[in-house]
């Protein structure tokens, strides 16, 4: 499920603006399915080096430890930001990133497409 809510793009000493984050809400199935995908990912990944020789002494085993850290990060991961459309504070002109990934935070720093200037971006408050 994706929903929207009014953010606010700022840098430095440049007066902020006003954006719009969309925010994907994962099911349970959808967190199972995003989770198994990269966990797999990495147990294949550890059975295709085992016969390269040195390499399979140290990554078949780190991608098998991984496999299930990377299951529980993206699993417990319930919703996630998808898209920033909003104005940027320094070039004025229009910031839209897509599938920006990770968790949703009151604050995290997305990039402008037209500067590349970082920007921080503040979920604003419900009043």
């Amino acid at each position: 499920m994706l929903r929207t809510l009014p953010v606010r793009l700022s840098l430095g000493s440049e007066a902020p603006t006003t954006a719009t984050v969309t925010i994907a809400e994962w099911t349970m199935l959808e967190r199972l399915r995003r989770a198994v995908m990269p966990a797999a990912l990495c147990w294949c990944v550890a059975g295709l080096l085992l016969p390269i020789p040195l390499v399979h002494f140290v990554a078949p085993p780190l991608l098998l430890l991984a496999g299930p850290v990377v299951f529980v990060w993206k699993f417990f991961t319930r919703s996630s930001f998808k898209e920033v459309v909003g104005q940027c504070p320094r070039c004025k002109g229009e910031a839209r990133t897509m599938s920006m990934g990770g968790g949703v935070s009151d604050e995290t720093n997305v990039f402008c497409e037209g500067c590349g200037n970082q920007l921080t971006l503040r979920v604003s408050k419900p009043s």
